[in-house]
């Protein structure tokens, strides 16, 4: 899984896979959300969005299953 730093006041890294299309994001809380089904398209919309953080609660958060490990 390729890991992307984010310059974030709360998310570190994002990670993707297109093969199993999970999504992973490390939070400054030492956790790591794993996020299943993500479209390729909603992660290159998260990468480009101008407030990272915002995306992610409007249009990840609450639309996929995830863990947490």
């Amino acid at each position: 899984m390729n890991r992307y730093t984010i310059n974030d006041r709360n998310i570190i890294s994002l990670g993707y896979d297109e093969m199993t299309k999970t999504l992973e994001i490390e939070i400054k809380l030492q956790a790591m959300h794993q996020y299943f089904g993500v479209t390729l398209d909603e992660f290159v919309a998260l990468m480009k969005a101008s407030e990272i953080e915002n995306h992610y609660f409007d249009f990840v958060y609450c639309q996929y299953h995830f863990d947490v490990f």
